[in-house]
C-alpha cells in the first residue's frame, strides 16, 4: 500500500484498510481469468470505436477515480496519460485486478453502499459499463454520491450500453429476452443508461451526450472485438440463462453458437451512450 491514500482521505473511518463492506452482489457476469481477458478486449474495442479512452476534456487532474475498475486497464492508461496524478481503482471485488502503477491505489468498496471518500475528493471520475451491476432504482443515488465526491470544476464521465439493438435477428432477440429475464431478477434494466442525461440534469449538471452503435458485423470500428466480447459474456452465463428461463442448456448453447452468422447476415449492432459533465 502506498502512503498517499491516508493523506488524501484523512484516515476516514469509512475506509477500513482498503476494504469497505457492501451489499449483496448484483453483477451478473463471472469473475474468472476468461472474464479478465474479455474486459481487456472490450477496452480496446471501445478505443477503436470511440477513438479515445478519455472523452471529457479534462486538464491536468490531480486525483482520479475509476469506478468498477475490473482489471484496472483504464487506470493503467490514465497513469500513462497523467503520470503525476493520484488514481483510485475502486471495485466491490478486486479478484480481476492486474498489477497497477505506483501512483495508483486499489480500494475494495461497494458503490451501492456509498463511496468511502469525503466530499470534493476527485477532479475526474470515470465509470464504464456498470449497467449489469447497478439496479435501476439505485442509479439516481449513485450519481448523487459520485457528484458529492467530485470537486468543483471536476468531471464525471460514463460510457454505458443501452440495451438498444439495430438490425436485430430472431436469435439475437431470443438471447436478449433470456438475458433481460436474468437481469430483471436482480433489479437491472439494460436501458437505464438512456436516462443518464436526465438524471444528471436533475443534479443541475449540463451533460454532453454521444450515442453510438457497437457493430457486431463486418471488420471495422472494433466489430471483430465486439463480437468476441459479447459472445464471451453470453457464453459465460449460459448455464444461468438456461436455469432462469427454464430452457435446456443445449438449446442456449446452440443459439449462441449461431449468433455470429446471424449478426453478419443482418448487420447487427448494439447501442451505447457516452455522457460527461462538469461540476460547477
Amino acid at each position: 500500500m502506498i502512503n498517499w491514500l491516508g493523506r488524501l482521505f484523512g484516515g476516514s473511518s469509512r475506509v477500513s484498510g482498503i476494504t469497505v463492506p457492501g451489499v449483496e452482489e448484483t453483477y451478473v457476469l463471472p469473475r474468472t481469468r476468461d472474464e479478465q481477458n474479455r474486459l481487456e478486449l472490450q477496452h480496446f474495442a471501445l478505443r477503436q470505436l470511440l477513438g479515445t479512452h478519455f472523452l471529457a476534456p479534462v486538464q491536468n487532474p490531480r486525483q482520479i477515480l475509476d469506478v468498477g475498475t475490473g482489471t484496472g486497464i483504464w487506470v493503467r492508461e490514465v497513469a500513462r496519460r497523467w503520470p503525476t496524478a493520484r488514481i483510485i481503482a475502486l471495485d466491490r471485488d478486486l479478484s480481476l485486478l492486474r498489477p497497477l502503477p505506483v501512483t495508483c491505489q486499489a480500494i475494495k468498496a461497494d458503490l451501492l453502499n456509498g463511496l468511502p471518500f469525503p466530499e470534493h475528493s476527485f477532479d475526474y471520475i470515470h465509470q464504464r459499463l456498470l449497467v449489469a451491476a447497478i439496479p435501476v432504482t439505485a442509479w439516481p443515488g449513485v450519481l448523487a454520491d459520485l457528484l458529492r465526491v467530485t470537486r468543483s470544476g471536476g468531471w464525471l464521465e460514463f460510457v454505458e450500453a443501452t440495451g438498444e439493438v439495430v438490425k436485430e435477428g430472431p436469435l439475437h432477440a431470443q438471447v436478449r429476452a433470456w438475458f433481460e429475464a436474468l437481469a430483471g431478477r436482480k433489479g437491472l434494466r439494460m436501458e437505464a443508461p438512456l436516462l443518464l442525461p436526465d438524471w444528471l440534469r436533475a443534479l443541475d449538471l449540463d451533460p454532453v451526450v454521444r450515442h453510438f452503435i457497437a457493430p457486431l458485423a463486418g471488420k471495422h470500428h472494433g466489430a471483430p472485438l465486439f463480437r468476441k466480447d459479447l459472445l464471451a459474456s453470453l457464453q459465460s452465463v449460459a448455464p444461468v440463462l438456461a436455469s432462469v428461463n427454464q430452457v435446456p442448456l443445449e438449446k442456449v448453447q446452440e443459439t449462441l453458437a449461431a449468433l455470429t452468422a446471424e449478426w453478419e447476415h443482418y448487420g447487427t449492432g448494439c447501442g451505447g451512450v457516452a455522457v460527461w459533465a462538469r461540476k460547477p
